[in-house]
């Protein structure tokens, strides 16, 4: 009964636009950024392991295709989602996953909650960042980074909309363009680190054209 209960919410919950990553143990397995996420994850990992990575958060965790990833490789990971239906997906698809080091934390974060996400090896921190900036303006946005980057003990793993977000969105101008950008942001947002770019990787825009996004690796001095 409990299994044809999840079934049933899973197919509300991402109905009509299905799932947004690959979660090898949800019943639909098709989704909308699979290559994208699996290319993130093959860039993250030489550096999971070369940084000796025991625990993680995965910030904006949507389906927890990251945390699973994560909990598979032996590191104790908290999915953080705030969107009740994502995080309800995440749940099952760690439950059916069957692994005892991963856990769904529900949970939207403000400027006023932040200092909450529990302080871990490894933050990862992908396609969020524009949702703080839209909702909190530039400012607010960088102050819950620079929180969320004092609890990460070694390595933080982000990624951002760039210019192809729409106005509403509020994200400044990334002159010359978006890498130099961005790595002269997060440098100066996360002191003590360094900042290394993994290359571009599929994602698409809001009316959902495809574009590709700068995944970075800001690792801890």
């Amino acid at each position: 009964m409990d299994d044809v209960l999840d079934r049933i919410r899973f197919r509300i919950d991402t109905f009509p636009h299905g799932v947004y990553q690959p979660v090898p143990y949800l019943p639909l397995r098709s989704a909308t950024r699979g290559e994208g996420s699996e290319s993130r994850w093959e860039a993250m990992l030489p550096i999971v392991r070369e940084q000796a990575v025991e625990s993680a958060v995965d910030i904006g965790a949507c389906e927890g295709y990251f945390s699973i990833m994560l909990g598979e490789t032996g590191v104790s990971t908290i999915a953080l989602e705030g969107d009740p239906g994502a995080s309800r997906t995440a749940m099952l698809a760690v439950r059916r996953s069957g692994l005892q080091n991963v856990g769904v934390l529900a949970l939207a974060l403000t400027p006023q909650n932040v200092v909450a996400v529990p302080g871990s090896d490894c933050t990862v921190c992908l396609s969020v960042w524009h949702h703080f900036v839209r909702h909190n303006g530039l400012e607010r946005a960088t102050e819950m980074l620079e929180t969320i980057w004092s609890g990460t003990r070694k390595v933080l793993f982000f990624d951002t909309g760039e210019n192809e977000m729409t106005p509403e969105y509020r994200l400044p101008e990334m002159t010359p363009d978006p890498a130099s950008w961005l790595l002269t942001y997060l440098a100066t947002t996360m002191t003590g680190s360094r900042v290394e770019h993994l290359g571009t990787h599929a994602a698409f825009d809001p009316s959902g054209r495809q574009c590709e996004r700068n995944l970075f690796a800001v690792i801890r001095l």
